[in-house]
């Protein structure tokens, strides 16, 4: 049986090749960005905290309107999320795994 994506709105991610070719993008830049892919009008920058053992614990994120959360500020909050989540993973004793 073969199991899919589920589509959530129409800028969900279903595609197996397109959230290969995100989760690259999320790895080489270390944070995520949910733009409007589980509910519309919403968007999320988020980045991982890591244990001792780089596997993530947690993570830290901010959310808002998409009219509010445009790209320009996505591509501006996205580094100060990714600097929040290293500081508490090297504050807790924890290792970014890549």
């Amino acid at each position: 049986r073969k199991a899919g994506l589920q589509r959530y709105t129409d800028k969900t991610l279903s595609d197996i090749s397109a959230l290969a070719h995100d989760l690259a993008t999320i790895k080489h830049r270390g944070w995520s960005v949910d733009d409007e892919e589980r509910h519309p009008g919403m968007r999320c920058v988020a980045a991982a905290i890591f244990n001792e053992y780089g596997e993530p614990i947690g993570g830290i994120s901010v959310s808002g309107p998409s009219v509010r959360v445009t790209p320009e500020r996505l591509a501006e909050i996205g580094p100060l999320v990714h600097d929040a989540a290293v500081e508490v993973t090297k504050m807790i004793g924890g290792v970014k795994a890549y």
